[in-house]
């Protein structure tokens, strides 16, 4: 097996349910990948890396599944939320009664 064909380790998660997640998130955009530990983290009580799940892709889908993983699963800074638009989500209703 050479270097190319060899699966490219993308992320190690904390237990199965994450690792689902992030399976599902690469197989709908059409990247394949192996879960590793995933029975053992289900099985087993969470004590340290025996919880821990490996997701692996092949090399050729390496880059953009790590974009995809980054952009999914990377906490949100405070400072990049949107103050919501004004008049958003109000009911279109609400202000013909003051109106009259």
């Amino acid at each position: 097996m050479t270097e190319e064909e060899k699966p490219f380790e993308l992320v190690k998660v904390s237990g199965p349910t994450e690792a689902q997640m992030i399976q599902e998130v690469l197989q709908n955009n059409g990247i394949d990948c192996t879960l590793q530990g995933e029975m053992a983290a289900a099985t087993l009580p969470a004590t340290g890396d025996l919880d821990e799940v490996r997701i692996w892709v092949n090399p050729e889908n390496a880059e953009r599944a790590r974009e995809l993983v980054d952009a999914f699963f990377s906490p949100v800074e405070t400072d990049e939320l949107v103050e919501p638009v004004a008049g958003l989500g109000e009911d279109a209703d609400e202000g013909k009664d003051e109106e009259s």
